[in-house]
């Protein structure tokens, strides 16, 4: 694979994957250097006849968390992520508290919940790239994403939310 291809795929795809990652194995820094490895493997393995990068990305990332948790069979609680600066400090509390509801509800979700919940709404990921990520039909994804949804939804009323 060319260098500047290479980078240029990097740049474009390094935070979705990171954001991936860290919501699987819920540690920044396993989460950082899981999505080493997987950029060394599409650096060194990258197959021929991938359709789409971004899909075979994600699905060696998945893999190679897996196989890491099963080695190690614990997960890492982490804090909940910062969130981006607003403009007075108390929007950027609003959104902290927000962002800190969302993630304890989504703490509570089953693994695969979240796992398809992040893919498509943090690394915004189509059907079509989870289905291939995952693999498994696009319909197959839309009834999860719907079933996330909805105990995602769930969860954060049972916290007071209201939708």
């Amino acid at each position: 694979m060319d260098k500047d291809i290479f980078e240029q795929l990097y740049r474009q795809h390094y935070a979705a994957a990171l954001l991936y990652a860290q919501g699987l194995c819920r540690s920044r820094p396993l989460a950082e250097d899981m999505v080493q490895e997987a950029f060394c493997r599409a650096w060194l393995a990258l197959p021929d006849g991938v359709v789409s990068f971004r899909s075979w990305l994600f699905r060696v990332l998945r893999n190679l968390i897996i196989d890491h948790l099963r080695r190690q069979k614990h997960l890492s609680d982490e804090d909940v992520p910062e969130t981006a600066d607003a403009a007075t400090p108390e929007s950027v509390l609003l959104q902290r508290e927000d962002a800190a509801a969302l993630y304890r509800a989504m703490e509570r979700l089953g693994a695969g919940d979240r796992e398809v919940l992040t893919l498509h709404c943090f690394a915004h990921l189509s059907g079509a790239e989870l289905a291939a990520a995952l693999g498994v039909t696009p319909a197959v994804i839309r009834q999860r994403l719907r079933r996330a949804r909805t105990r995602l939804r769930q969860k954060m009323e049972e916290d007071g939310y209201e939708f």
